[in-house]
């Protein structure tokens, strides 16, 4: 039982009897084990750090935002409500409205229960975290911190995370638990420091430091600086400079090379590149001894890359020069600075010191991300430059001592190339059936596939006599399953008759919730129930077509994999049924076809260029203000409408989608005329002109293979992919999906 002599002596806690809505809430007694109200001295006012006065200002689990029918719980049979997998979502139901109504003590034994119940599936999870909120109103702080504990141990973090942190360093406080407390409200602090609710925790941090509760000072230049990387790394430059300033106007000492280092990365990521340029370089200049130094230089050229001007890239390369070749520069420092050397010289096209340089960052990065990826473009420079003895060495090397990477295919894909290049056909054929036996539908996959048809062409050589090349001998890597792995069409339904009763019952909760307009929370439901048992292979299908009924493509995409990963990856497209309509659909090609008519641009490519960009969506609206199926920015469309002599044109047609796939292809169609291919066309739909152009006069003469190897840009180089590899998929579902 905690008392007056271990609750920290500051002002408020977790109550929501004060606050601005204080008027309109019942009375919060104390704890009925005798504990005092969590962190709260009586007639004091509440702290930042205090739950809500009003139960509306709760943060809440997306379920409780899902309508449910006034009558829906009425109108089932009272035994289900009682008994059964309604059971659970009766009682969390109920909860959330006692405890907007602020009836505490009720809504926790109801969240309570629901949170408990063996048939509960994700609900459990949602009513721990409402639970905690209604114990913790009640003043039982103990219980509630064991809800919230609970909430964090159910699963990954999301963004409730935050909420939950605040909360269990609030209710650690409350009942004495100083140390917790202090790690919940650092974390808090130091993983979303853009947050309200990691300012509200910085006050509880504070007071606990000032009362010598803690021996953490939210309030420490060092922690500011934290702060403020972390921001930059989320995105969040406005929230990032928001700190710097506070830290700035402070009194006590600060670092000032790296505040002002950080100033350079907010407006580096705000796009404010010559004001970025000219804070790195005073930092460079003004603290060349800070161990910061270096990494302003690196930042420095990382701002010249913006530019397309060719002094401006030599003013990058002298800067990287300068970083690799100095042994007193810390190594990842030079790591990374290697490595966009690397890529400079490659979107150059000076291939041969781009491989030289490759060769230090394999040094330097040994064991390490950037070691591995300049081990594996070292092996495709040389391929590039005809070195093609180096080129098989590399790649074999490569694939002996990274055989998990995710680079292995193009590995084994570009060791085929080489081999064909050296004349032996038998020796690529086997590397491109490798990538066929082992990642059949990936991107290296299909362009295996292509080089495979190539060379089976009568008088070259019969591939099934060649056996394929999965690793170089002794490699300590997993072999191709014997048999070729099940797909939806060859795999028998479950039944429900072999699914276990609890699993069953849930199940039919999720239909019936679909069933009566609740798709949202049955998608919610089966998400839960797919990951429980992810061999039932006809749950995942469930699953798999009602996320993707409704746009939810991550979790479609996670179930599949989890449940038909093995077929995703190496199993025949031709018996993909269900898995191919949920997650290739073909929609709206009426106006693909349409809009393409006339052109040698592929249906496949246009709709795998809107799979990638909206999953066929065509409300969505990204944070850029790009709108519709082929996200289109309005300017974009605007003169697309002129250019077809569409009037009256208004952005708002371009959720119509017959609207945004004219206007969409006639864009795609008008770079594809001044490029001629999909690789330099996607290029330019991603990355813009500007930076292709620059790309064009150093690697533009390549075959399309290396070009889009080489693309320096690895958001663009993954784009590109990423369509090709849609595209050359709904090349080979000729007849799958759901058209319309």
């Amino acid at each position: 039982m905690a008392d007056d002599s271990v609750r920290p002596d500051i002002p408020g806690g977790p109550d929501m009897t004060a606050g601005p809505n204080a008027s309109a809430m019942p009375a919060v007694p104390a704890a009925s084990s005798g504990q005092a109200a969590p962190g709260l001295t009586r007639g004091q006012a509440p702290g930042p750090w205090s739950l809500p006065g009003n139960p509306a200002d709760l943060d809440l689990p997306r379920s409780a935002s899902l309508a449910v029918p006034p009558d829906f719980l009425a109108s089932l049979p009272a035994e289900t409500t009682t008994s059964g997998a309604f059971a659970p979502f009766a009682a969390y139901v109920q909860g959330l409205a006692l405890l907007r109504a602020g009836r505490f003590p009720e809504a926790a034994g109801s969240l309570a229960a629901a949170a408990a119940h063996p048939l509960a599936g994700f609900l459990a999870r949602d009513a721990a975290l409402a639970a905690g909120y209604a114990h913790e109103a009640t003043g039982d702080a103990a219980a509630a911190r064991a809800f919230y504990k609970k909430w964090l141990a159910a699963g990954p973090e999301n963004s409730l995370t935050p909420t939950v942190l605040l909360r269990l360093g609030a209710t650690a406080a409350a009942v004495g638990d100083f140390p917790a407390a202090r790690d919940s409200l650092q974390g808090l602090c130091l993983s979303r420091p853009w947050s309200a609710l990691a300012k509200h925790g910085a006050a509880l941090a504070r007071a606990l430091f000032d009362a010598g509760r803690s021996d953490w000072d939210p309030d420490a230049s060092h922690v500011a600086l934290a702060q403020a990387e972390r921001a930059i790394d989320a995105l969040r430059p406005d929230a990032a400079g928001a700190i710097l300033d506070r830290l700035a106007a402070s009194s006590g000492e600060k670092d000032a090379a790296r505040l002002e280092y950080l100033r350079g990365k907010v407006d580096f990521a705000k796009r404010r590149t010559d004001a970025a340029l000219a804070r790195f370089q005073a930092v460079r200049e003004r603290f060349p001894a800070s161990p910061i130094a270096p990494w302003a230089a690196y930042h420095e050229a990382r701002c010249l890359w913006r530019k397309t001007d060719p002094e401006s890239a030599g003013r990058m390369e002298a800067l990287l020069r300068s970083l690799v070749d100095d042994p007193a520069v810390e190594v990842r420092a030079r790591e990374v600075s290697a490595r966009h050397l690397m890529l400079l010289l490659t979107e150059q096209g000076r291939l041969a010191e781009a491989l030289s340089v490759a060769d230090v960052l394999a040094q330097l990065g040994r064991g390490g991300d950037l070691g591995e990826q300049a081990r594996g473009l070292s092996g495709v420079l040389c391929f590039a430059l005809g070195r093609m003895e180096d080129a098989a060495t590399r790649l074999s090397g490569f694939l002996r001592d990274h055989p998990g990477s995710d680079w292995a295919p193009g590995a084994r894909y570009w060791l085929g190339r080489t081999r064909e290049a050296q004349g032996d056909e038998a020796g690529s054929v086997a590397c491109h059936l490798g990538n066929a036996a082992l990642c059949k539908n990936t991107y290296y996959g299909l362009r295996s596939a292509a080089r495979l048809q190539a060379l089976a062409t009568p008088g070259r050589v019969d591939p099934g006599n060649v056996q394929p090349f999965l690793y170089p001998p002794g490699t300590q890597a997993p072999q191709t399953p014997s048999a070729a792995p099940d797909c939806p069409d060859q795999i028998p339904a479950s039944g429900q008759g072999m699914r276990d009763p609890g699993l069953q019952a849930m199940r039919n909760r999720a239909a019936f919730l679909d069933a009566s307009g609740m798709p949202d929370m049955a998608e919610l439901d089966l998400a839960f129930l797919a990951a429980l048992a992810p061999t039932d292979t006809e749950l995942a299908l469930a699953h798999i077509r009602l996320a993707t009924r409704l746009f939810r493509l991550g979790p479609a995409t996670a179930t599949a994999r989890r449940t038909f990963g093995d077929c995703l990856v190496r199993g025949d497209p031709a018996h993909f049924g269900p898995l191919a309509a949920a997650l290739y659909p073909r929609r709206h090609t009426a106006a693909i076809r349409s809009a393409l008519a006339g052109s040698d641009v592929s249906e496949g490519l246009i709709l795998g260029l809107i799979r990638q960009e909206s999953f066929f969506n065509a409300q969505v609206v990204s944070s850029a203000g790009a709108v519709g199926l082929m996200q289109l920015l309005p300017q974009t469309a605007a003169n697309m409408a002129t250019r077809l002599g569409m009037k009256p044109f208004s952005a708002k047609m371009l959720t119509d989608p017959a609207t945004n796939i004219r206007l969409g292809v006639e864009y795609y169609k008008m770079r594809h005329a001044q490029y001629g291919n999909p690789e330099h066309t996607l290029c330019s739909y991603n990355a813009g002109a500007g930076k292709l152009a620059v790309w064009m006069q150093g690697i533009g003469h390549l075959e399309p293979d290396l070009f889009v190897e080489f693309i320096p840009y690895e958001e663009t180089r993954d784009y590109v992919r990423k369509v090709l590899t849609n595209a050359m998929f709904y090349e080979s579902l000729p007849g799958g999906g759901e058209a319309g």
